[in-house]
């Protein structure tokens, strides 16, 4: 049970940290007038691929919850 918490805090401060770099590239856009189609185009990569991570993340969150869940009912 000790190793849950800590896996928890873990992957908490992970996605923390991914939702912080997320909204950076929002406001790298926001900051400017023009936006080099280059950098824009590896932005949106960059934001894509953290959007994704996360989805599967908050997926195996949920399923977590599911077996929490059904195991409280048993």
């Amino acid at each position: 049970m000790n190793s849950m918490p800590t896996k928890d805090k873990k992957e908490k401060k992970e996605m923390s940290e991914e939702l912080n770099k997320l909204q950076k590239i929002v406001e790298w856009f926001e900051e400017r007038e023009e936006v080099d189609v280059e950098e824009g185009l590896a932005k949106v990569k960059e934001g894509a691929a953290i959007i994704k991570d996360l989805k599967s993340r908050m997926k195996d969150v949920e399923n977590e919850f599911e077996i929490v869940k059904k195991n409280l009912k048993d």
